[in-house]
Parts: structure tokens; C-alpha cells; sequence
């Protein structure tokens, strides 16, 4: 489907955007969302088993566009990754089990940190510091959390494979 909203989203991934941006190509895609303790939207479509969380409050940066256009692709062109390790339903979720990885962003993206969860395709935190994208990061996880059993889809399972490095 061609879409000239995700079209501009795609060719310029770092102007300035605002959630319903997002959520106006969202409804256009049968994409749902939910807003999430106030801090964070998250979007979430059956046919990918991945979500995409953005800040409410804070700017849109260009990962967090390039995650939805991602998840978007993913879904258009019917290469959704099969996730086959999920928690079991009313298991608890220890969001400190998801391991984190910390990466610069170029200067041309803002600047500052990023902080991926492998584990949750789509969900980052943006920060000044690493630090600061930690901390953005487990809000943005929990609210992918909160979103994945709100849809009553069972959260992926930590890997606990990454873990072995901080052991050692």
C-alpha cells in the first residue's frame, strides 16, 4: 500500500514528529495503540510479534521512526519474524531481566545514547547520557509490557544467553 505519510516518515526520519504523527498512519494500517502510564505510546499489530514504543512527552527522534517504518515493512511485506520463546501466561515479568545494549547515535540523529532490548524488537530508549537512555529504555519496556498483555499477547522471554557476559 502506498501511504504519503509513511513515505515522508521514511525520507526524512529526523524531522519533528508527535505521536499522533504516528498514530494517524497507525489507524491507516489497522496498526492498534495504547497509551501507556502517560509516558509512552506503544504500537502493536497481530502480524508482527514485535511493538513499537515512542515517548508521549518527549521528542520523537529518528530511531523511534525507523522502528515504526520497520515494523510497518515487516508487516507489508509478510516478513514478520516468527517469535517462538514467549513467557507463559500469568508468569511474572522481571523487566530487569532484559538485557540492555547501549549505543551512541550520530550527531546527525541528535546526539546522545540509545538503549535497545534484543528481546523486544522496537522498544528503545533515547537519553543525553546512558544513563539517562536506561532509564528512558525500562519505561519504554514496561510500557511495551503492559501493551503486549493488554492485546493478550504473552510477552517475549528474556534471553538469558546475553546475561553470561555480566557473570563472568
Amino acid at each position: 500500500m502506498h501511504n504519503k505519510r509513511l513515505e515522508a516518515l521514511r525520507a526524512s526520519p529526523g524531522a519533528e514528529r508527535r505521536p499522533a504523527d504516528l498514530e494517524i498512519i497507525a489507524s491507516q494500517y489497522a496498526i492498534k495503540f495504547r497509551k501507556v502510564t502517560g509516558t509512552h505510546v506503544v504500537f502493536i499489530h497481530p502480524a508482527v510479534p514485535d511493538c513499537v514504543a515512542v515517548p508521549m512527552k518527549a521528542p520523537i527522534r529518528a530511531a523511534h521512526v525507523k522502528a515504526f517504518v520497520a515494523m510497518v515493512d515487516r508487516m507489508d511485506d509478510g516478513t514478520a519474524p516468527v517469535r517462538l520463546r514467549t513467557l507463559a501466561p500469568g508468569t511474572a515479568v522481571d523487566l530487569a531481566a532484559y538485557p540492555a545494549q547501549v549505543a551512541p547515535l550520530p550527531e546527525a540523529e541528535g546526539g546522545g545514547f540509545a538503549v535497545r532490548f534484543p528481546d523486544v524488537p522496537g522498544c528503545l530508549g533515547i537519553g543525553a547520557t546512558p544513563e539517562a537512555a536506561e532509564a528512558d529504555g525500562r519505561l519504554a519496556l514496561f510500557a511495551a509490557i503492559d501493551a503486549l498483555k493488554a492485546a493478550d499477547r504473552a510477552p517475549p522471554e528474556p534471553d538469558a544467553m546475553q546475561d553470561t557476559k555480566a557473570e563472568a
